[in-house]
């Protein structure tokens, strides 16, 4: 009788447990392999984590996943989570800050994109010249040469170096917290080399529940940590949690995965790492240097969440819409702020708000070296600038909360495709052993959740061409 091998899935994020779910599901229809979790932490979840506050909602990192891409909203329905989803409010509009305002982005705006030309030439967002520059962009003649392009030469050389300053650099370099001129275009923003054809996935039309349709990003009523426990209940009995993970060593039939505080797993048939890539380079190191010096290059950036929540604003928060933006050159420590309660339903009690100011990154790395009440001091001035007096720090926020994340961002230098090609190949050399996450192929939700079920499948068709 052929004994189960065991596949080990190693980190607990959310790509970690995607892995597991689909493995398992695997695994239940057929598959002659058991499934084994191991998270560092006490908790699953990694960066989805939800605090209930005073009626508050809190979110430590993410508040949302994109719709456009489909993986988060059908693994919610997988999940019997469809009814829990829940749509950004209207109106979706956002701002930047321009000297000491906020002025609203332009309706119809594809990221740096303008969609609607006269509304375009209409805001004061740019100045006439930035305006008239940047709807020139179909005259610009394409790059001359292949390969890849940074974010920042892409939208200077398209739109004009004022667009890319006021809404480029802090809005798509501040999703990935990097400097644009480091940023791969092709990894991160591919679509912006066309535009006009862009479109949704067709499967997504199909599969969204009805009540999420046409918004861009969803959410879930009880917080992000709702898709974590929904995770962690289906996959009760194959996690271990306060597990370290100290190597990978290879061993006859597949792999030795040593625990720095428990029994070994002697015989895994085949090993997912989900760690950041710093993480999963030491781990490697045994089965595969070269594999693990590639890791060992990759880059991350820190960045903090500040969330206040107040309880009776009054008319100090008079502006509709998600959030804004701050570029650079408006002389701020403030990287964005959205407005929580503005965006999702049940996120502050009758007649409060919530804020979620974000600081760090490749600007301000530094502020992570601030205390708690030093970040939360500085965002309520920066508020005070932008939003209203009532933000200042005398205003007592009702809730307060500070969660860091030290190299939690990847970044996806100029040339990754070349990189992730590489640590491909160099993969290729230690067969059973898979890496998946945000450093790789997607730092979003779906994106990472896309990798888990992909590599889930790959290592059941890899486990099913090696029986004995």
């Amino acid at each position: 009788m052929r004994l189960p091998r065991v596949v080990v899935v190693v980190g607990g994020g959310i790509t970690g447990l995607a892995t597991a779910w689909y493995l398992r599901r695997m695994a239940q229809e057929g598959g002659s392999f058991e499934v084994m979790l191991l998270e560092a932490a006490p908790r699953a979840g990694g960066k989805l984590r939800t605090e209930h506050r005073d009626g508050f909602l809190v979110e430590a990192g993410p508040d949302s996943f994109l719709t456009g891409k489909p993986a988060a909203v059908d693994l919610c329905r997988e999940l019997g989570l469809a009814d829990a989803l829940i749509p950004q409010r209207e109106p979706r509009g956002a701002y930047v800050a321009r000297r000491g305002r906020l002025v609203p982005i332009p309706p119809g705006m594809r990221l740096v994109h303008p969609g609607r030309p006269w509304a375009f030439l209409r805001s004061p967002l740019l100045s006439l010249p930035g305006r008239l520059r940047a709807l020139a962009h179909p005259m610009v003649p394409e790059r001359d040469g292949g390969g890849d392009e940074s974010v920042g030469a892409f939208v200077q050389r398209r739109y004009g170096a004022e667009l890319l300053r006021v809404l480029g650099e802090p809005l798509l370099a501040g999703i990935h917290l990097a400097d644009p001129w480091r940023l791969s275009l092709g990894s991160t923003f591919p679509a912006l080399r066309a535009p006009m054809r862009r479109s949704r996935p067709a499967a997504t039309a199909q599969t969204e529940p009805a009540h999420v349709r046409g918004s861009p990003f969803a959410s879930l009523k009880g917080g992000m940590e709702q898709l974590v426990d929904a995770l962690r209940a289906r996959l009760a009995g194959c996690q271990q949690l306060g597990a370290v993970v100290t190597s990978i060593v290879p061993a006859a039939g597949g792999y030795r995965v040593h625990l720095r505080n428990g029994p070994d797993v002697p015989a895994a048939a085949a090993v997912v790492v989900t760690t950041p890539a710093a993480a999963a380079a030491e781990l490697v190191s045994a089965a595969n240097r070269p594999l693990s010096a590639l890791l060992a290059g990759a880059e991350a950036a820190s960045s903090a969440i500040v969330t206040l929540g107040y309880r009776e604003p009054g008319a100090a928060f008079p502006l509709p819409g998600s959030g804004f933006l701050v570029p650079r050159d408006e002389d701020s420590r403030l990287l964005a702020c959205t407005w929580s309660s503005a965006k999702w339903e049940g996120r502050a009690p009758a007649g409060g708000i919530l804020l979620r100011g974000f600081v760090g990154g490749w600007r301000d790395p530094d502020l992570l070296d601030l205390g708690d009440e030093e970040l939360i001091a500085l965002v309520q001035d920066e508020l005070a600038i932008f939003v209203g007096s009532r933000f200042a720090r005398s205003a007592v926020p009702a809730v307060s909360r500070v969660h860091r994340w030290p190299a939690g961002t990847p970044l996806y230098r100029v040339g990754h495709a070349d990189w992730l090609a590489r640590v491909r190949s160099a993969c290729m050399d230690s067969p059973g052993v898979w890496l998946a996450g945000a450093p790789y192929d997607g730092v979003g939700i779906p994106d990472c959740i896309r990798q888990g079920r992909e590599t889930a499948a790959a290592v059941a068709a890899h486990l099913t061409g090696r029986r004995t």
